[in-house]
């Protein structure tokens, strides 16, 4: 049976300036990750701008991604769309490229409108598959806060194993790890990693946190101490991981994590346009924050 846990990186899709994929790049970060020892790889969510890249440069990014995760952890792909017809292609097309699961939101630009379109755009996206789904609740993105409720009819169908939470709402999230923590084998996951801590101490089984792109093992290290509920090891932990949620507040988000992999040696900092790069004080400032985590 498929279950997620740990700390699984929702990572970036390196790029070159015409918005082709940087494979070398790709190739250097996955294993970055990989042998830092994360627990699974989330891969073309809103961090791999999914719904900015063509469809070309998808298909070649997930064959790049399998290819060099092979068996070493889950690889999760994000089927985001604008509709369920458009998501089901895209879960068929990660079926096909070797995906172990994929993630599915309501669907963005044309907002769901309550519980009944919800239930049955998931219904439809699981039926598509025999892949694991997991429930992707983002509303920044698609104006759409799943209830928890919700959340839980839409697992009542027998392949939706987990959720990812990126609500920021820790209330919410609280809710549905009360809701979930009867159903033995169903994966709850924070994308959240200002509250990650604090969300592995309540019972949550991992996090998909997007600093983890640039510092997989200070993520590593709160795993390892929210299990042994080391709270002490927490609060220090706490202190470098808002150093790199500062980071990736110095501009658009994979903007800031880009430039940082860049100045890493990783990989350029180009993202799908209209995202525009940060300006010199702000990269300086991104520098900085490396140079102080001793990253640079």
């Amino acid at each position: 049976m498929f279950q997620l846990k740990g700390i699984v990186p929702p990572v970036i899709t390196p790029l070159h300036a015409d918005e082709t994929v940087d494979v070398e790049g790709l190739e250097r970060q996955l294993n970055r990750l990989l042998d830092a020892g994360v627990h699974g790889i989330f891969f073309l969510g809103s961090t791999g701008e999914q719904p900015a890249l063509r469809d070309a440069e998808r298909a070649k990014a997930l064959q790049v991604a399998r290819r060099v995760v092979g068996g070493r952890a889950p690889l999760v792909v994000g089927v985001m769309a604008s509709s369920t017809a458009r998501a089901i292609d895209n879960i068929r097309a990660a079926e096909l490229a070797g995906a172990d699961a994929v993630a599915v939101t309501p669907p963005h630009y044309f907002p769901s409108r309550g519980e009944p379109e919800q239930l049955a755009h998931y219904r439809a996206c699981a039926a598509a598959s025999g892949l694991p789904v997991l429930i992707y609740n983002i509303p920044l993105t698609t104006k759409v806060m799943l209830a928890p409720d919700t959340m839980l009819r839409i697992a009542e169908g027998g392949n939706v194993v987990g959720l990812k939470d990126s609500s920021a709402d820790f209330t919410h999230f609280l809710r549905v790890l009360s809701l979930f923590r009867p159903r033995d084998g169903f994966s709850v996951l924070i994308g959240t990693p200002a509250q990650g801590g604090a969300a592995l101490l309540y019972g949550a089984d991992g996090v998909v946190p997007g600093i983890a792109n640039i510092d997989p093992q200070v993520m590593l290290d709160v795993y390892a101490a929210a299990q042994v509920m080391d709270v002490v090891a927490l609060q220090r932990l706490q202190e470098r991981v808002h150093r790199l949620v500062n980071l990736v507040s110095l501009g658009a988000p994979i903007v800031c994590i880009k430039t940082a992999l860049e100045l890493l040696g990783v990989c350029g900092p180009h993202a799908a346009a209209p995202l525009q790069p940060l300006s010199p004080e702000n990269r300086e400032r991104v520098a900085a924050i490396l140079r102080e985590l001793e990253l640079l």
